[in-house]
């Protein structure tokens, strides 16, 4: 149980690595992340530990902090693991949805790096090639390239800190495929795992996944999870031919209109 809550906690905090604020609040009996103007995506409440009596007051002081700041109250839920049990049901009650689930798995051990194309070789991202990083990440996530300047600078920070590690792989010169891997309270994170279009389907995805989870492991972790979209079976099957188990769902709640 100690272990699913450190993951929860640094699933919780990722976007700390992309420059947000993650801030334990007592008062509040949440984990708070906030990266003002930044969607939903990166400005929630989670980690609730509230009791059963006095639930509601607490979300409604952490709404109330959220809107305050200029956010949209959203809410992450780790099933089995926040409290009060059954917290979703009543969220629905209160016209909150459910946006998307995801299913966090987890190995505690490395698999053997599988032999593909000899031109294929990992590159361990510096902070002066973050950009390099960045751009892969913006074409094969989508991602507006409006914002890429931040995103650098941020990852970059974040590299320099030394709680985040990020991976490419290239096929001679061509990049084909990126991966991050946070360091946390004994337990390492991969997220931002993707290869581009063109070159999926070639064990690219497998072949960054098993390095990276190497990584985490030699760093003297006793454990390395991911999280997967629950829609996404493809990938899922991939991570769990790789050993990976599931270790607890969760789901992101966005508060009612007012």
């Amino acid at each position: 149980h100690d272990e699913l809550e450190r993951i929860e906690r640094q699933l919780a905090s990722l976007p700390g690595h992309s420059g947000a604020t993650v801030t334990d609040a007592p008062e509040l009996g949440a984990l708070m992340v906030h990266a003002g103007g930044k969607g939903p995506a990166l400005n929630y409440a989670a980690l609730p530990r509230w009791a059963p009596e006095s639930w509601r007051a607490s979300l409604d002081l952490a709404v109330l902090r959220m809107r305050a700041r200029g956010d949209w109250p959203s809410l992450l839920l780790a099933d089995r693991l926040d409290r009060p049990l059954g917290l979703g049901t009543e969220l629905t009650k209160l016209g909150w949805q459910q946006m998307g689930r995801e299913t966090v798995l987890w190995v505690g051990r490395a698999s053997v790096v599988p032999h593909l194309d000899p031109s294929l070789r990992i590159q361990s991202v510096q902070p002066g090639s973050a950009a390099d990083h960045e751009r892969i990440e913006r074409q094969v996530f989508g991602l507006p390239e409006r914002e890429s300047r931040e995103r650098v600078e941020s990852l970059a920070h974040a590299l320099e800190g030394g709680h985040l590690r990020a991976y490419i792989v290239r096929s001679g010169d061509e990049p084909v495929a990126v991966a991050r891997l946070s360091q946390g309270d004994g337990v390492a994170g991969l997220y931002g795992i993707g290869v581009v279009e063109g070159r999926r389907r070639q064990g690219l995805g497998t072949l960054i996944t098993t390095v990276a989870t190497r990584a985490g492991m030699a760093m003297g972790n006793r454990l390395v999870w991911l999280s997967v979209e629950d829609v996404n079976p493809g990938a899922r099957a991939m991570y769990e031919r790789l050993g990976f188990a599931p270790a607890f769902g969760w789901a992101r709640w966005m508060a009612a209109p007012q």
